[in-house]
């Protein structure tokens, strides 16, 4: 089954100010990536679709998005993922 395609709102827009997401991995930032040019970064395990790859079993191949407004406001909408999304370990509906 294919995963949900994802249509941006028309409120969506590149953000006025620098987001990034730190890798860490043992308490250690081993990389940082920008998600300040674009309007929408899609997360998953799939380097075809996905702009932010997690490389991970249980991450869907476009398992969620990140999606920005022009005022810097930054949402997270999970995309019908298999094992869902958290946000601060809380669940963010599909």
């Amino acid at each position: 089954m294919a995963p949900p395609a994802y249509t941006p709102p028309p409120w969506s827009a590149a953000p006025g100010v620098a987001y990034s997401l730190e890798v860490v991995r043992e308490g250690v930032v081993i990389e940082t990536i920008d998600i300040s040019q674009k309007a929408f970064y899609v997360v998953g395990r799939d380097p075809s679709n996905a702009d932010v790859v997690l490389p991970h079993p249980s991450v869907s191949r476009t398992h969620a998005i990140i999606q920005h407004r022009e005022s810097g406001e930054v949402y997270l909408f999970d995309n019908g993922s298999t094992h869902g999304s958290k946000l601060n370990r809380k669940p963010v509906p599909p």
